[in-house]
């Protein structure tokens, strides 16, 4: 079992992927540390499709914050001191 950081798996993982199309199986680290697998799926029985729970128009839109300030004079107040 080979591993492989996080970052370059995001950077080759079209590539990882045939390899995992292969039969190879990876251990996903961050920053050393374990933190998946990526394995190939034996058989679709091994896979749980979970419906979703709520719809897309349950989200709502958050509000828009309005800033009556101009950030950059409060920029350049801080840069000031």
């Amino acid at each position: 079992m080979s591993t492989i950081s996080v970052s370059n798996l995001k950077a080759h993982l079209s590539r990882e992927i045939r390899q995992v199309l292969k039969g190879k199986t990876f251990i996903v680290t961050d920053h050393d540390h374990p933190v998946a697998v990526l394995a190939p799926v034996k058989t679709p029985a091994d896979l749980e499709i979970i419906s979703a729970q709520a719809s897309m128009h349950t989200f709502t839109r958050r509000a828009q914050v309005r800033i009556k300030t101009d950030p950059l004079e409060i920029l350049k107040e801080e840069r000031l001191r």
